[in-house]
């Protein structure tokens, strides 16, 4: 199975599956990320990528001898970026919180598909700021294995965000622009399984998205029921029509990117 780890996938592939017409996409850099919004501390410079900290739970259902689907759930933080500051980068206070939901199907030894999914990412105070749809997601899993055996992507698109959280290079509020204009997430996370049970709040997660509910304690078997911890790097990218020239434009790191014109 896979856990919502997310890799940064080809900012090309991104054009393709979500916006026709589209043909080049940006890496998103150096944009500001005010984690307590308006009349709090400053804005952080993030040059690159947010740092992904999180766990996940999948309940995998057989629907042959080595095919099954699967529905997860997880809970990811997100405290620094660029490696924080020991590496050159910023620790974020307060940090940010994110849940995902989504389902799929996969082939033991074989690919995972993502086929539905929702990331929605929150302040310190628990308060939404901002939400993103699954376009796609995949990953490869190990042989006679349903867990990740290397990256595993996922390509998100916005569909909210709050004012006064993100801007772009030059401090521009990027919540007024139409989450219909494309706004696109990558990350890439490296999947470890655990072998403690499977927490409370990945629990009470997993029942407000799916029925049936499932019931804890959860031993992980990391078959039927898998527990996973995702730590890796939140990336962006704009997908933008040839004549555009957006640079330094960026977004939030566990995942969105967004296409817009540059000022």
């Amino acid at each position: 199975m896979k856990s919502i780890k997310k890799s940064l996938v080809a900012v090309a592939a991104a054009s393709a599956v979500a916006m026709s017409g589209a043909a080049s996409a940006v890496t998103l850099t150096n944009w500001y990320l005010d984690t307590d919004g308006v009349g709090g501390n400053a804005a952080f410079l993030v040059k690159d990528y947010l740092d992904l900290v999180g766990t996940a739970y999948a309940k995998n259902t057989f629907t042959g001898p080595s095919t099954f689907s699967f529905n997860e759930s997880g809970l990811f933080q997100a405290n620094s970026a660029d490696g924080g500051s020991i590496s050159g980068g910023v620790d974020l206070v307060p940090g940010l919180n994110a849940t995902f939901t989504g389902t799929g199907t996969g082939t033991t030894g074989g690919t995972l598909d993502f086929n539905t999914g929702t990331l929605t990412i929150k302040n310190s105070a628990s308060t939404t700021i901002a939400t993103f749809n699954l376009l796609d997601g995949d990953a490869t899993l190990g042989a006679s294995s349903v867990l990740p055996n290397g990256v595993v992507s996922l390509v998100f698109q916005a569909t909210s965000m709050t004012s006064g959280y993100f801007f772009d290079s030059a401090m521009n509020d990027l919540a007024p622009i139409s989450p219909g204009e494309l706004v696109f997430g990558f990350a890439t996370t490296n999947a470890i399984p655990l072998s403690g049970n499977v927490p409370n709040s990945l629990i009470t997660l997993y029942n407000s998205a799916f029925d049936p509910d499932v019931t804890g304690p959860i031993i992980p078997n990391q078959q039927t029921d898998v527990f996973i911890s995702n730590n890796g790097q939140y990336r962006l990218a704009v997908p933008e029509p040839a004549s555009l020239a957006l640079l330094g434009l960026g977004l939030l790191g566990l995942v969105g990117s967004r296409r817009r014109q540059s000022l």
